[in-house]
């Protein structure tokens, strides 16, 4: 009996033991594995940002390719349309107040053209950023389309001053939206929308327009590609609903706090 208990009592610590032996290792397995994860993360993470840059610096040769065949066509062309119309206001001004005030606004929206043309040209941000916040640039935009004849109701708060590419992306995407509502939605309602939830930025326009369908916009038209593409490239997001005779809204949001490394090299 004595030498049964003797021999079980080392299996009985053998047995006993295992357990305690598995949980000493166990956290140190399960360290190194958490470092090997960490370690595919940052190299996943400056994969991103390689392509990111890479993206941007394409975008960047682009430009400069459109800015050459800006400066040696459409300029031109902008600058003696503006000249022609000056001319034939100084020599068959109209009678009417009415043709007066439509004469002088074709003027002034050709030296306007001419002027972001020149802006595009030196890869300088719009006139409207330089002078004003971005709040007060896209109302002045949201003005200028209801003094054309549609129905615009601005819901746009001071949201201070944001990055450089954050500001002229918002101004850029509120600017071809209204752009596109007065060249395809019709004489509607519009609906502007821009606020700040902390670190988030939010920017909405809506229209009771003919609307379209999304997935089938005519080739060669860019507008939309282009706002995702201005947003995607700051992390934010674009969504867009639209039905045919059911009008349209695009929403837009950008959060600054989690794509501060992205405009260390945007800036």
């Amino acid at each position: 009996m004595k030498h049964q208990l003797t021999t079980l009592i080392p299996e009985t610590k053998r047995h006993t033991s295992f357990p305690f032996d598995r949980a000493q290792t166990a956290p140190e397995h399960w360290r190194k594995e958490r470092e090997q994860l960490l370690l595919l993360l940052a190299e996943r993470e400056a994969e991103i940002h390689l392509l990111r840059r890479m993206v941007f610096e394409a975008q960047r040769a682009g430009q400069r390719r459109i800015a050459r065949e800006l400066h040696d066509g459409v300029a031109q062309q902008i600058t003696a349309a503006c000249l022609h119309l000056q001319a034939l206001a100084g020599r068959y001004r109209p009678r009417s107040p009415e043709a007066r005030a439509t004469l002088e606004r074709a003027i002034e929206l050709t030296r306007c053209a001419a002027d972001e043309v020149r802006r595009v040209i030196a890869d300088a941000p719009p006139a409207a950023l330089e002078t004003h916040r971005l709040a007060e640039a896209i109302c002045s935009e949201a003005m200028a389309l209801q003094r054309d004849g549609w129905r615009v109701t601005t819901r746009i708060a001071d949201v201070g001053r944001l990055p450089e590419d954050v500001e002229l992306a918002l101004f850029r995407i509120a600017q071809e939206a209204l752009q596109n509502i007065r060249r395809h939605a019709g004489r509607c309602r519009v609906q502007v929308t821009l606020a700040r939830e902390g670190a988030c930025v939010r920017l909405e326009i809506v229209d009771n327009g003919c609307g379209f369908d999304p997935q089938q916009t005519a080739a060669g038209r860019f507008g939309l590609a282009g706002m995702q593409e201005r947003a995607a490239l700051l992390g934010g997001t674009v969504i867009i609903q639209s039905h045919p005779g059911c009008g349209t809204r695009i929403a837009i949001r950008i959060d600054m706090e989690t794509d501060d490394e992205t405009r260390m090299w945007t800036n």
